[in-house]
């Protein structure tokens, strides 16, 4: 009985897939592939953590060719590494489907090496933009950031990216509906302040107290402002969000105690105004990110 070529080069590409994902991480090859060859669960320091990335595994015989591409960033020119794969369109379309992160991972048989992409990012970034028609066909090519391999990244840090996306898409969702919230049940202008005077006090000190409860919500969303979230939210969106709460506690105080003042109380009302808009803002900054992953 012969054993197919495929076969053998399927169990190479499991053991070189093996090699680089740490020992501690759980990986779960599931029996019927339909789309997705291998679950990975994050294990960091001992935790069990819950985030994970769903893998569809490609082998090529051949060595893969490594191009270069001039490409435009922040208006210079720039030369990228990259390799094509030329993948099949329904895997495409399964993707779109997964509520996981989809990550396609090509191995290089010959020189075991493993490229990957986040095939849901590569379709709505660059497939619907530059192949508007990709659907129609029954292959297309991808180009995957040479960048993007398994050797140069020891520390994985890309694939632990995309193991907190679900994580991250439920606190964008969350924080919506604080703005939501925000936006149809507080106001913060049009009042008439004067020292130990506002108009409509009542109604400013009830947007305060919900703008202070809201904001402080958000920064409880530990994939975005935590010690596992995003560096510009960390380093920019998160003091500016504290000020906001900070000036949130300063408008009740003076407002239970009369002693606002026409200087400072509307710079106040400002730093909340600020901080409640930040929160509409956070989705579309990070759609810049997600980009740091395709060609």
């Amino acid at each position: 009985m012969k054993r197919p070529q495929a076969h053998v080069n399927e169990d190479k590409s499991e053991d070189i897939l093996k090699k680089y994902i740490p020992v501690e991480w759980i990986m779960r090859k599931i029996p019927k592939d339909y789309g997705i060859d291998y679950e990975i669960e994050i294990v960091e320091n001992e935790e069990v953590t819950g985030k994970g990335i769903w893998i569809q595994l490609k082998s090529v015989e051949n060595p893969i060719e490594v191009k270069s591409k001039e490409i435009i960033i922040n208006s210079e020119s720039s030369s990228i590494k990259y390799i094509s794969y030329q993948s099949p369109v329904n895997l495409l379309k399964y993707s779109l489907s997964c509520d996981f992160p989809l990550i396609l991972a090509v191995v290089d048989l010959t020189n075991e090496l493993i490229y990957w992409i986040p095939l849901q990012d590569e379709i709505t970034m660059n497939l619907e933009d530059k192949k508007p028609t990709w659907r129609d066909q029954d292959t297309v090519v991808i180009h995957i950031p040479y960048r993007n391999n398994l050797v140069d990244d020891q520390e994985l840090n890309g694939l632990k990216w995309y193991s907190l996306e679900p994580a991250r898409m439920r606190a964008f969702a969350i924080i919506q509906t604080y703005y939501h919230e925000l936006q149809y049940s507080t106001r913060f202008s049009g009042y008439e302040i004067d020292d130990g005077y506002i108009d409509y006090e009542e109604e400013l000190l009830k947007s305060a107290k919900m703008a202070k409860k809201f904001l402080t919500l958000t920064l409880e969303q530990d994939s975005l402002f935590g010690h596992k979230g995003i560096d510009i939210y960390i380093e920019l969106t998160k003091p500016m969000i504290l000020d906001g709460i900070d000036a949130c506690t300063r408008i009740i105080d003076t407002i239970n105690t009369h002693t606002t003042t026409w200087a400072e109380t509307p710079l106040l009302i400002g730093k909340v105004s600020h901080a409640v808009n930040l929160l509409s803002t956070c989705i579309s900054m990070y759609q810049n990110f997600r980009k740091d992953f395709l060609l």
